[in-house]
């Protein structure tokens, strides 16, 4: 069965250029298994496949429920309605050498459709005079075929949608009415199917004999309200174009990781071992402290992998109490608990090929983990309360801001379940082990909060890159978009960031003294906090220490085990 959408049909009586016929289609032209949205297309438009035997069963229940009557009408005006707009459809996408031609194409089409193998012995085609004949032969027709696997011979003809298909798609070529009527069908018993069409006037038909599908609209309108429809699926379809341009073009640009902000070695390491597992299946999980954005790179892995067209669904486990976080995730059934009225598909299911992240995994309770072991393991769900298991086919990315190897120890994590998850590990390093990065992010925050700003003094450069940011990437962002707000257009100073932020630490040389060390573990320290003070720079570093950076490299080549 098909749903057929295109743009509006211009027809032209002056001579058009002979660039189509017939012979020239082509079944992977016609007949897409992957167009836009992913889904398959039938010239150009969006189809349904269905299964034979489904067309089987749903065409025997329409006979005993309404009727063999009333179920012919229904099935043949859906042939009809289909027939008609698959050759508008064909008039919009080809300059066709004639329409002669326009219409030897249905032939071809309702065989590309797995309709039937429909080939034609006689045709009489003249537009202009009104004249049309044709006879010919439906060689193991689809509606025959499912008949007699539900049903003995019979004494009537049964391929009513493909006699409607062929009416109607006629009907749109001659720019009147015409009914292809089944002459012998295979259901009587005979080899093949035989047919015979003419315009609607010559059957001379009683009008209780005249078929359903035709007369119920005139040609005129019924062409003119299906121009209409498909000026208005045309129209959807170059909105939908546009959107997908555009989404191609972010992802194209250099801005399109542009939240993936870092200067360092060590988030060049991460990224690079990201892109690698990005194109595999395996199961990920992702380690760091909290604010170091671990979200952002499990993002930047759903983007660089097949699964892009896919959804991207995230999940804090921690964020949720235990019986909701077990329905949100695996679904459940109606009545499965007190308030489930209707049923719920899980995030397991939802996320289809895509990718799941689960946020916090480490505060997942026990007897989830063993639910979650079985979604790793065997590739399946079963929502709460419910009996039949739902295939997974998502990625699953996990991150914690825990010590999952100690909770492993200490028994409060599954030890089988870790290992599960920690297929591929990333740990992601918190922003004082790489200081390098806090200028770029901070200046990336800043144009977001205010493009047109100024900019940072040297003293708030000093200060936001010696500052050891227990909160990471995202108390960094909050402290320049508090200092960004205060400043107004001027310059950002350390007076504008957060007092936690602004005031200098009393506990340095404290730090350095604790526990009174020896003279080579105080210079151990201090080297440390000049290290630290300069972003890792080891030029800047030994020129505060007074040392030639040889010196420095040795120095820090000693401490290595």
């Amino acid at each position: 069965m098909l749903s057929v959408g295109a743009g509006e049909i211009h027809f032209m009586d002056s001579p058009r250029e002979a660039v189509m016929r017939a012979d020239d289609l082509r079944s992977q032209e016609v007949l897409v298994s992957k167009g836009m949205g992913g889904f398959p297309l039938f010239a150009s438009s969006r189809i349904m496949v269905m299964g034979t035997r489904s067309l089987g069963h749903m065409q025997a229940d329409m006979i005993r429920i309404l009727g063999k009557e009333n179920a012919v009408a229904i099935m043949g005006r859906h042939g009809y309605e289909a027939g008609m707009a698959t050759a508008m459809a064909m008039a919009e996408l080809y300059d066709w050498d004639s329409d002669e031609e326009w219409f030897k194409a249905g032939s071809i089409l309702r065989s590309m459709a797995g309709l039937a193998h429909e080939k034609i012995f006689k045709l009489a085609f003249d537009k202009e005079q009104g004249r049309f004949y044709m006879e010919g032969e439906w060689r193991d027709s689809l509606e025959a075929t499912q008949f007699l696997r539900q049903h003995d011979q019979t004494t009537g003809v049964v391929c009513c949608i493909l006699s409607g298909w062929a009416s109607g798609y006629a009907s749109a070529c001659m720019g009147k009415e015409i009914w292809v009527q089944e002459i012998s069908c295979r259901a009587q018993g005979n080899r093949i199917c035989r047919f015979e069409g003419r315009p609607a006037d010559e059957w001379r038909l009683l009008p209780e004999d005249k078929p359903r599908f035709l007369g119920h609209n005139s040609i005129e309108d019924t062409m003119s309200g299906m121009r209409l429809q498909l000026k208005q699926a045309w129209k959807e379809v170059e909105d939908h174009r546009a959107e997908i341009q555009s989404l191609r073009e972010q992802l194209d640009s250099p801005e399109a990781d542009d939240r993936f902000v870092y200067r360092s070695e060590e988030m060049e390491r991460v990224r690079s071992l990201a892109q690698k597992v990005a194109a595999t299946d395996s199961t990920i999980l992702i380690t760091g402290e909290s604010g170091t954005g671990k979200e952002v790179l499990v993002r930047y892995i759903h983007r660089h992998s097949p699964r892009l067209s896919h959804p991207f669904l995230a999940i804090d486990c921690a964020a949720m109490p235990k019986n909701l976080l077990e329905s949100e995730l695996f679904g459940h059934v109606k009545g499965a608990f007190t308030g489930a009225e209707r049923n719920k598909t899980g995030l397991f299911v939802v996320a289809g090929a895509g990718t799941l992240f689960l946020d916090e995994i480490g505060e997942l309770p026990i007897d989830l983990q063993v639910k979650l072991l079985r979604v790793l393991q065997e590739r399946v769900a079963r929502p709460v309360g419910g009996i039949k298991t739902y295939a997974i086919k998502a990625r699953i990315v996990a991150a914690t801001n825990r010590d999952l190897g100690k909770m492993v120890t200490e028994g409060s994590f599954r030890e089988d379940l870790y290992y599960r998850l920690a297929v591929i590990p990333i740990h992601v390093p918190p922003l004082r082990q790489r200081r390098q990065d806090i200028l770029p992010l901070a200046r990336y925050f800043l144009n977001r909060f205010s493009p047109d700003h100024p900019g940072f003094t040297p003293a708030f450069v000093r200060r936001i890159t010696t500052y050891d940011w227990p909160g990471n990437i995202r108390e960094l962002e909050n402290a320049i978009e508090h200092a960004s707000v205060l400043a107004g257009s001027d310059q950002l100073s350390p007076e504008h960031l957060p007092l936690a932020v602004a005031r200098e630490s009393d506990q340095s040389i404290s730090d350095l003294m604790a526990n009174w060390p020896s003279e080579t573990e105080l210079v151990r320290r201090y080297t440390g906090a000049v290290l630290r003070h300069t972003g890792q720079n080891r030029t800047r570093a030994a020129r505060i220490l007074g040392i030639n950076p040889s010196t420095l490299w040795r120095r820090l080549e000693s401490r290595k085990p």
